[in-house]
């Protein structure tokens, strides 16, 4: 039961080089004790039946301190979990009207209702106390704390908020000393952090040399301390942590190391950023002081808390089990970043085939590093067919065959099978040298030239083997819900389109999506095609996925677009027809009114599987982007539906925005953990706000159609100098005079307004960006560009990306210069990653 005296972690210290996994057994519980040394590895160990144990593992030769934490035995199936334990919760937060009520699933908090749950009463000052009786059956409780007001607010739902009651005795008295979780810093628990901008490639679920080691909540179980003694556990909220960092706790407690760097206790990972550790204290030694800090893997310390914690009995009571769960108290109390906007076709390199390829990312990713951007910003990259806008997609899953690298493609099949690519290799390598001199996207050409160099791949290795491929038969069953279906309808699409007039509609085809087997089965005619069309896929999917990992190893995000809706001529209408309202097209009020023409979701017939496509969806999309922008967020509170065969729409629903908002942006959030961005421009209704700071959901300021105060955004926000549906800024000031007069009088000075402009302005506006209060500042490339004359483009207008409402000349920008030309700009290069320091973006801690 870790009782622990000084004389024997003395003598620990003395004689044990380390100790491993032990297993104890509590509360009929079988458990073991994690090991949290420098390389911890969490093994099955036999069970020792023991009255006390006293245990403070070390390391030889006064190093760091491990802890030991009671780990359940997952083959063992818990025994008389008759009875109740009591949480006391006690949470320190202003409130001037209302009051808090602590709600979760359980029924012991509410069942999710805010009507039901435990209330919590206010005592002196801003201290708040409740009590809830949890069943010990439960095993581990999630809940979150909202403010009951005028306005309700509720805590982070990113880093749920639990408490295990495992192990602990009938009738226990835990004392919970719970912090508010803001939904600020609990965006930074988002793999966009912990996987790129922190991690650097580290995987969420791997324990590396000098991390805290990953275990689950529900493995950990409660060690009843001796009379006169309390089992205090830490739980501490500290997101930003860079690659081979730990946290640990240091106190005035010999448990705690004394304040000593070389005994201090190792914390152990519960994912999403929550750290935990466990002591037993003696009473006498309360009030106690501790911090947190993060070590390196030298054992340095790499950020301190500058302020100390305690812990105190002041309002335990009888409770020996007391749980201190907080925030890392980081000496810069915020994050920012900056990062780059480009469509993944924009980017030029001289390996491009006339368009940016998914492999160019690479090359982007390496200018990032020379600038001290740690984001890249990209447009949707799924499959359009014939239409070279990227928010048209046929498939919400597959990927434009546009984007694929031919030459790559003859290389693996060279190394995989030893085939003679020699003569595609040399028709790819001139079909770079024939294309990549385009100032501009020349996509129809592109398209078939591709097309017509992939199906010769294809039959230069044969079909045979390229399904002799084990690693593309794996990835086919792995992707074969939304695989098989793609394949079948891109042959379908073919045929309809020879007799059918009105084939760009699916729900009109000759076959169904039900009938998909007679097309892709291995004795179909149509299996050739199929089979080129797994082979494409599957190149897409290694190509992007490389390009990803290369960015996430260096630091930087690679952030998705998501689409508000797909067209009537797709994948997912043709399979799903019954999540779409096939008989309404989504749009915009207003004279005239917009319609768009793609059919609106059916929510109600969405959530009966718990929303399982837009889980897929994203699931699918977490494989190769850290966050992603949802395109006119608002379709998630309400859409403005028309009839699909005439005017005169609504907005569905036309009440409880707030409540179908949450619904809807909840059930994506939580399938998966990547970074969220919406796009909420225009005329925002009153509760999208609150909805999105709940959710840890970043919004977005595009400086000109705001009041330019970059200095006053909310902090989470993106802020954006342009977008690709404006004109870029350098466009801007030459085609809207009286709008750039008031923003050079309002923040470059008084006189003449110069033309151009001036290098200096737009540099200006680049550093009114970075030194804005926005969590992120993603501007486009051309308006990094532009801030050097003799760097900008010869054509302004040829910069632009899109113009809404119009088709001509459209989705045809490339950027023009080759990322191989701006990796050797020194003097830019430091010059914008200069600006970004000085606006104090990009440091972690």
């Amino acid at each position: 039961f870790f009782v622990q005296t000084q004389c024997a972690a003395a003598k620990m210290r003395r004689m044990m080089m380390r100790i491993t996994a032990i297993a104890i057994f509590i509360t009929g519980l079988q458990a073991s004790v994690l090991d949290l040394g420098p390389s911890p590895v969490l093994r099955p160990t036999s069970t020792i039946t023991a009255s006390l144990l006293g245990l403070t593992t070390r390391l030889r030769g006064g190093e760091q301190k491990t802890s030991g934490l009671p780990i359940a035995d997952a083959s063992v199936v818990p025994q008389n979990l008759d009875g109740n334990v009591n949480l006391k919760l006690n949470l320190n937060y202003g409130v001037d009207r209302g009051t808090i009520v602590a709600v979760g699933p359980s029924s012991c908090f509410g069942s999710g209702d805010i009507n039901k749950a435990p209330k919590l009463t206010r005592k002196e000052g801003e201290r708040w106390e409740g009590f809830v009786t949890v069943p010990r059956s439960e095993g581990v409780v999630k809940y979150q704390y909202v403010i009951i007001g005028d306005t309700h607010r509720y805590e982070a739902r990113i880093a749920e908020r639990s408490v295990n009651v495992l192990g602990l005795p009938e009738g226990a008295v835990v004392d919970v000393q719970d912090s508010f979780r803001s939904p600020k810093p609990a965006t930074l628990a988002t793999s966009c952090f912990s996987r790129a901008v922190f991690g650097k490639g580290k995987s969420d679920l791997a324990d590396q040399e000098g991390d805290n080691p990953g275990i689950a909540h529900a493995q950990l179980t409660w060690a009843p301390a001796p009379a006169g003694d309390l089992t205090l556990r830490f739980t501490v909220f500290a997101p930003r942590m860079e690659n081979g960092h730990s946290v640990w706790v240091s106190g005035a407690s010999s448990s705690l190391g004394s304040w000593s760097a070389s005994s201090r206790l190792r914390m152990a990972h519960i994912g999403r950023g929550l750290y935990v550790a466990q002591a037993t204290v003696s009473k006498s030694e309360l009030p106690m002081e501790y911090k947190y800090e993060v070590v390196d893997k030298s054992g340095n310390v790499a950020c301190s808390e500058s302020g100390k914690r305690k812990v105190t009995l002041d309002h335990a009571g009888a409770a020996t089990f007391i749980i201190k769960d907080e925030a890392f108290n980081y000496p810069n109390s915020v994050f920012k970043g900056a990062g780059v906007a480009i469509p993944v076709s924009a980017i030029k390199t001289r390996d491009s085939t006339g368009i940016g390829e998914f492999l160019d990312l690479k090359k982007m990713a390496d200018w990032c590093t020379k600038t001290g951007l740690q984001l890249i910003q990209i447009l949707p990259i799924n499959d359009s067919g014939e239409d070279p806008s990227p928010y048209s997609a046929a498939s919400s899953f597959a990927l434009h065959p546009i984007f694929v690298r031919p030459l790559a493609v003859c290389d693996y099949y060279t190394d995989l099978c030893g085939a003679d690519m020699s003569g595609t290799s040399g028709w790819a390598t001139s079909l770079v040298e024939k294309l990549n001199g385009n100032w501009k996207i020349d996509y129809p050409r592109i398209l078939q030239e591709k097309a017509k160099l992939m199906d010769g791949i294809f039959d230069a290795v044969g079909r045979d083997k390229v399904l002799a491929d084990e690693g593309m038969m794996a990835w086919v069953e792995k992707n074969k819900k939304w695989l098989l279906p793609y394949a079948g309808f891109k042959v379908q699409m073919g045929k309809e389109r020879s007799f059918n007039n009105k084939w760009f509609d699916c729900t009109t085809w000759s076959k169904r999506a039900s009938e998909v087997e007679s097309i892709v089965n291995s004795g179909s005619p149509d299996y050739d095609q199929v089979a080129r069309v797994y082979f494409v896929q599957y190149h897409l999917h290694l190509q992007l996925l490389e390009a990803s990992k290369y960015c996430e190893s260096l630091g930087i995000a690679v952030k998705g677009d998501l689409p508000i809706g797909v067209t009537r001529c797709s994948q997912d209408v043709w399979a799903e027809p019954n999540i779409f309202k096939l008989d309404k097209n989504a749009g915009a009020p207003g004279d005239p009114e917009q319609n768009w023409g793609f059919p609106p979701y059916n929510w109600n017939e969405m959530h009966k599987d718990g929303c399982n496509w837009w889980r897929r969806r994203l699931q699918h999309m977490e494989q190769y982007f850290h966050a992603y922008r949802i395109d006119h967020i608002l379709g998630f509170f309400r859409m403005w539906e028309i009839p699909k065969h005439g005017s005169g729409g609504r907005y569905e629903p036309s009440s409880g925005l707030r409540e179908n908002g949450l619904k809807n942006l909840r059930a994506i959030q939580t399938a998966s953990n990547m970074l969220i961005c919406g796009e909420d421009l225009g005329n925002v209704p009153a509760e999208v706000g609150p909805v999105l700071l709940e959710l840890g959901i970043l919004g977005l300021k595009i400086q000109r159609w705001c009041d330019g105060k970059t200095g006053e955004y909310p902090l989470l926000t993106v802020a954006a100098s342009s977008c690709h549906d404006t004109s870029p800024c350098r466009l801007w000031w030459n085609e809207n005079w009286g709008e750039a007069e008031h923003f050079f009088h309002s923040f470059c000075g008084d006189g003449h307004t110069p033309g151009g402009p001036p290098d200096w302005v737009s540099q200006k506006i680049i550093k009114m960006h970075a030194e804005s209060s926005a969590m992120w500042t993603i501007n486009p490339i051309q308006d990094y560009i532009d801030m050097f004359e003799d760097m900008r483009s010869q054509n302004a207008k040829a910069d632009m990306i899109n113009v809404p409402g119009s088709t001509e000349g459209c989705w045809v920008y490339r950027c023009h210069k080759r990322m191989e030309d701006l990796v050797t700009q020194d003097k830019f290069n430091a010059f914008v990653k200069k600006m970004l320091q000085t606006g104090k973006r990009g440091a972690t801690y």
